[in-house]
C-alpha cells in the first residue's frame, strides 16, 4: 500500500483541527424527535414491528451505546501511543510529538464521550446501562502482541472514518448535534489512522514468522473479545430501550430487537473495519493468503445474523 503520510503532517493538521470540548458541546443539545443514530449503524429499521417513535427512540439508546464502546476501545489507545513514542523520543522529534499528541486527542476523545453520555442520561431522564470493565479490556488489549494491537488499531481507526463520512456526514434528517459530535471526533481521528498505519507498517517491519503467525492469532481473539462485548451491550440496549419505552417487550418482539441490534453493533464495530479498503490493503500485505484465510475464516463465523 502506497501512502505518502508523515509524522510530520499527521501532527500539524492535528494542530490545524484541533478543537475543545466545550466547543462541541456547549450551548447545543438533542432534538428527541430526530435519529441520534445512523440507519447504517442500527438494528431499528430492521425491526418491522417498531412504529416510527419506536424506532427513533431505539436510536437514542444505541447511540448511547456507541458513543459509550468508542470511549470504551479508546481506553487502550493512549497508553499504546504513549509507549511507542519512547521509541523515538529525541530522536525523531516529528514522530515523538505526532505519539504524545496522538495520545493526547485520544484522552480528550474519552472525556468527550463521559460528557455526553451525561447529556444523554439528562436528556432521556434516566441512566443508560451501559458496559462496565474498560480498564480490565484495555489491560487485555495490551497484553496481545505489539503487531496484533496495532492491525486491532488500524481497523478501528479507519472504521470511525467510514462512519462519519459514510453516515453522519450528509444525514439532513439526524440530530444535528450527533453530528457535530462526530464530526469532530472524526477530524482528529483522521490524523490517528494514518499514524498507526505507519506504526502498523513499522511494527511488521522486522518480526519473525513465528510473531507474524502469533500477531494474527492474538488479532482473531481480540476481534472475538469485542464480539462478547458487543453481545452485553446489545442485551443492556434491550434493557434501555424497554425503560424508554415505559413498556416490557414481549416474546418475539424482544428477541427480534434484541438480535437486529446486535447486527448492527457487529457490522458498525467489526466488519466497517476489517471490511474498510485502507486496512484489507494493508492486512494483504503484511499476512500470508494462509494468515488472510485464517483471519477470514474467523469472521465469517462472528458475522452471521443472529438469531431472533
Amino acid at each position: 500500500m502506497n501512502t505518502t503520510y508523515t509524522y510530520a503532517e499527521c501532527l500539524q493538521n492535528s494542530y490545524r483541527v484541533n478543537w475543545k470540548i466545550g466547543d462541541v458541546v456547549d450551548g447545543r443539545r438533542f432534538d428527541m424527535s430526530r435519529r441520534w443514530l445512523p440507519a447504517q449503524l442500527s438494528g431499528a429499521d430492521a425491526v418491522a414491528s417498531l412504529s416510527a417513535d419506536e424506532k427513533t427512540k431505539l436510536s437514542h439508546v444505541e447511540m448511547g451505546a456507541y458513543a459509550h464502546l468508542f470511549g470504551f476501545v479508546e481506553e487502550y489507545i493512549a497508553p499504546k501511543m504513549l509507549d511507542l513514542a519512547q521509541d523515538f523520543q529525541l530522536e525523531d522529534r516529528d514522530a515523538f510529538d505526532a505519539l504524545t499528541n496522538f495520545a493526547a486527542e485520544e484522552v480528550k476523545h474519552m472525556a468527550l464521550f463521559r460528557e455526553l453520555r451525561g447529556r444523554i442520561d439528562e436528556t432521556l431522564g434516566f441512566p443508560l446501562a451501559l458496559l462496565p470493565g474498560a480498564k480490565d479490556v484495555a489491560r487485555t488489549v495490551l497484553s496481545k502482541s505489539n503487531a496484533a494491537v496495532l492491525l486491532f488499531t488500524d481497523a478501528t481507526e479507519w472504521m470511525t472514518l467510514l462512519h462519519y463520512l459514510s453516515c453522519f456526514k450528509d444525514n439532513e434528517a439526524l440530530d444535528p448535534f450527533t453530528r457535530h459530535i462526530f464530526k469532530a471526533h472524526w477530524q482528529e481521528e483522521s490524523q490517528h489512522a494514518r499514524m498507526d498505519h505507519l506504526e502498523t507498517v513499522r511494527a511488521f517491519k522486522d518480526i519473525s514468522s513465528h510473531d507474524r503467525q502469533v500477531a494474527i492469532e492474538d488479532l482473531i481473539e481480540l476481534v472475538g473479545a469485542v464480539d462478547g462485548l458487543l453481545q452485553q451491550q446489545a442485551a443492556l440496549d434491550v434493557e434501555n430501550f424497554e425503560r424508554y419505552l415505559g413498556r416490557s417487550l414481549k416474546g418475539a418482539e424482544r428477541s427480534e430487537v434484541h438480535a437486529r441490534v446486535l447486527d448492527a453493533k457487529r457490522y458498525t464495530f467489526i466488519e466497517s473495519g476489517v471490511t474498510h479498503p485502507n486496512f484489507t490493503e494493508l492486512f494483504a500485505e503484511l499476512t500470508t493468503p494462509a494468515q488472510q484465510a485464517q483471519v477470514q475464516k474467523a469472521l465469517t463465523g462472528l458475522l452471521q445474523p443472529a438469531a431472533a
